[in-house]
């Protein structure tokens, strides 16, 4: 009669084991982190929003300032273009102290 031998289920190791779900926890490794990145972008864009807007408010309080700056600065310009151009400086100086030159004569209208 001959020995039957039994054939028992060989036991793996554990690293072998291991080796066989490698790909699932690498996966889901990735996976994880790329939520967690995912979920930082998300958070920080949630906060940069509030700041964004007031960026944009404050660019429209200076745009706002600097038209009337500008419109400021042409009349003052214009002002200053006048009083200082040669050949306006006689009607300048008419205007402000009433000097007329001899050759003018003043017309007072009767009825």
């Amino acid at each position: 009669m001959p020995v039957q031998r039994r054939r028992g289920r060989r036991q793996t190791e554990p690293w072998r084991r291991l080796a066989r779900h490698t790909p699932v926890f690498e996966l889901s490794a990735r996976l994880g982190v790329n939520c967690f990145l995912g979920l930082v972008a998300t958070v920080s864009l949630v906060r940069l929003v509030p700041y964004l807007q007031a960026q944009v408010q404050q660019l429209e309080i200076v745009r706002h300032e600097l038209d009337q700056a500008e419109v400021t600065h042409a009349r003052l310009r214009a002002d200053f273009d006048r009083y200082f151009d040669p050949t306006q400086a006689g009607r300048v100086i008419q205007e402000q102290t009433g000097y007329r030159t001899k050759s003018e004569r003043q017309v007072v209208w009767t009825d």
